[in-house]
């Protein structure tokens, strides 16, 4: 059901396991993180975008690797694509989308 729900939300990668018995995922691999907050127009300053007026509306990871095969995947196009899909519905309530990304190497990724 997760990669379901990551394809309805609109994620742009969901994870599938390989089988049901799987247990490790993605070890030691670097992984693209990214974190879709979304900022109330009075919070713009840099100094109240981590106040309690801004909230995640989506955190995920993508393999490194996959920018590597699918262009689409580069840090910089899902970020563009992730302000743009929320642009306007944010801005019809006054807010904006901040997208933080950074790369991240886990024991573990789970599902």
């Amino acid at each position: 059901l997760v990669p379901l729900a990551a394809t309805l939300i609109g994620y742009p990668v969901a994870y599938v396991p390989i089988s049901a018995d799987q247990t490790s995922f993605l070890s030691g691999q670097p992984l693209d993180v990214y974190e879709a907050i979304v900022v109330p127009a009075t919070s713009c300053s840099p100094s109240l975008q981590s106040s309690d007026q801004s909230h995640t509306l989506l955190k995920f990871s993508c393999p490194c690797l996959l920018a590597g095969t699918n262009r689409e995947l580069l840090p910089e196009r899902v970020t563009k694509r992730l302000q743009s899909q929320f642009r306007e519905s944010l801005s019809s309530i006054g807010s904006s989308l901040m997208v933080h990304h950074h790369v991240e190497v886990m024991d573990r990724v789970a599902l």
